[in-house]
């Protein structure tokens, strides 16, 4: 429910600015990927008439033009190899929302002998930028992140990297997610940066929590969604997103929810919110 809240709020967004809506499969780590996965999210946005309007992007596909920018950035000096362990970096450093803080140990080292990681150089740098939701943001990355990673030592992408190379790659102007990767954000405007690109608007939502408090996912036991129960869900979804669903309008399929919602959806209600619990906005 939680990642599918997230998905209908940027949904109501785009349609709400007749804009495109875009599916991407984030599939560039193959061992922690579960079979299927991708076709079971694909199935659930259909089944709620979540249509997108391009074809869906897998980033599995682009995986030579990720490393050729790791490439391009490590000639250019902006980058450099780290063959860091996580357990070196954990007794070194202080583990933050974003991982351990890098203290810069490879920065200057010329050799290495075992497998290397790719990391982009952080000066002393303050993101600032307006969230739409959550207002002005100021992150010091030099002490956020330190050099993060942009390229693994199983030579696949960072999630950063990835993000950031498709939302130029594909125009993308307008970002909805959770709130929950809120300080990523400041990592991709850097990252945008220093590639020369503009920065898409952002909006992230409150995430949803149960009654013990924690984030409604999979790694919290949240339970899978029934697709055979769309409408019913349909009308939670937007209570949870504080849109009223009209009585006449309950029960009706996903696709007329949505076309009516889209002109209702006001993420100003949501204003200030960080966490929202499943019954903040319900009857």
């Amino acid at each position: 429910m939680g990642s599918l809240t997230a998905a209908l709020a940027s949904y109501l967004h785009a349609r709400r600015a007749q804009g495109e809506w875009l599916v991407r499969i984030d599939d560039i780590d193959p061992p922690r990927e579960v079979p299927r996965a991708a076709d079971r999210i694909l199935a659930t946005l259909e089944a709620f008439d979540l249509e997108w309007d391009r074809a869906v992007h897998y980033q599995s596909g682009r995986l030579a033009g990720y490393a050729a920018v790791a490439q391009s950035l490590l000639e250019d000096g902006q980058a450099f190899h780290c063959s860091c362990t996580r357990s070196e970096l954990r007794k070194t450093s202080e583990i933050g929302e974003l991982g351990a803080w890098y203290p810069g140990f490879c920065r200057t080292r010329s050799t290495h002998d075992r497998a290397t990681a790719i990391r982009l150089r952080v000066h002393q740098c303050e993101v600032n930028f307006v969230d739409g939701l959550q207002g002005a943001q100021s992150h010091n990355l030099s002490t956020l992140t330190g050099d993060y990673v942009i390229m693994r030592k199983n030579a696949l992408p960072a999630y950063h990297l990835a993000a950031v190379l498709d939302d130029i790659e594909f125009g993308i102007t307008h970002v909805v997610r959770g709130i929950d990767l809120l300080l990523a954000t400041a990592v991709h405007i850097h990252l945008q940066g220093v590639l020369g690109a503009p920065s898409p608007e952002y909006l992230h939502v409150p995430i949803l929590i149960n009654g013990a408090g924690q984030k409604l996912s999979k790694q919290t036991g949240a339970a899978a969604i029934d697709d055979r129960t769309a409408p019913s869900i349909a009308v939670t979804l937007l209570g949870y997103l504080g849109v009223r669903t009209p009585k006449e309008l309950v029960g009706a399929q996903p696709r007329e929810l949505w076309s009516w919602a889209a002109e209702a959806w006001d993420p100003a209600s949501l204003a200030g919110l960080t966490r929202l619990s499943e019954d903040q906005f319900m009857d």
